[in-house]
């Protein structure tokens, strides 16, 4: 008798057992690149420096204002050039790693329309000075004016 209320219960708790498991939410990854990050290069005459301020609104999605002041020393004589590329489809695929692959219709203090299609894959890590940076290797291309496809690789560090 003991072994069939034994048995009853064992079968009565295998019953009650919820196989039903709940799907893991996805993981926002998004919220650890928030921040402002900069950085500077210097190339025969031509100093660009680049800014990018990177938020969120929606889980695994960046949204970030890239700008990128150009200034251009020729004979004695300076020429600036900013231009605003808003980023809205950036998504990231892991903790630290996030991709851009969106065209977009870029603002210039020259009032010149300029559309490009800018790619890349960034990675964040830290340094050895313990900032938290990102790197990426940034491709733009600009169809209609037949210019050539840029190709820049950038450390962005945090702010």
């Amino acid at each position: 008798m003991k072994k069939l209320i034994f048995c009853c219960l064992v079968l009565l708790m295998g019953a009650c057992k919820d196989d039903k498991k709940d799907p893991e939410p996805e993981t926002d990854y998004a919220t650890s690149f928030v921040g402002v990050y900069e950085t500077t290069t210097v190339e025969g005459g031509i100093t660009s420096n680049y800014k990018w301020d990177i938020t969120t609104e929606a889980k695994n999605k960046l949204n970030i204002k890239y700008t990128k002041a150009t200034k251009v020393t020729i004979s004695g004589t300076t020429i600036n050039l900013t231009q605003e590329y808003p980023l809205v489809e950036v998504k990231t695929t892991a903790q630290d790693n996030f991709e851009v692959n969106e065209k977009v219709n870029v603002t210039q203090n020259t009032g010149e329309a300029l559309s490009v299609r800018l790619s890349g894959l960034g990675s964040r890590i830290v340094n050895g000075s313990g900032v938290s940076q990102i790197n990426i290797t940034l491709k733009s291309s600009e169809a209609s004016s037949g210019a050539p496809n840029e190709e820049v690789y950038l450390e962005f560090k945090k702010k």
